[in-house]
């Protein structure tokens, strides 16, 4: 099964993310493991994260 990867970084103190397949995500609490966030809404393929804090 293929993983859409997403890639993390801070704006203005909000989690922000941007995938593999195109889309942006941003959560103003917590990261994609504490919000339950295993598919991409995007592509509906599992997430890969490269880092999150």
């Amino acid at each position: 099964m293929e993983k859409c990867e997403w890639k993390f970084s801070v704006v203005e103190d909000e989690n922000h993310y941007e995938s593999g397949c195109g889309g942006e995500w941003f959560f103003f609490e917590g990261n994609t493991k504490e919000n339950h966030m295993n598919l991409c809404p995007f592509c509906g393929e599992p997430i890969d994260v490269d880092f999150e804090q």
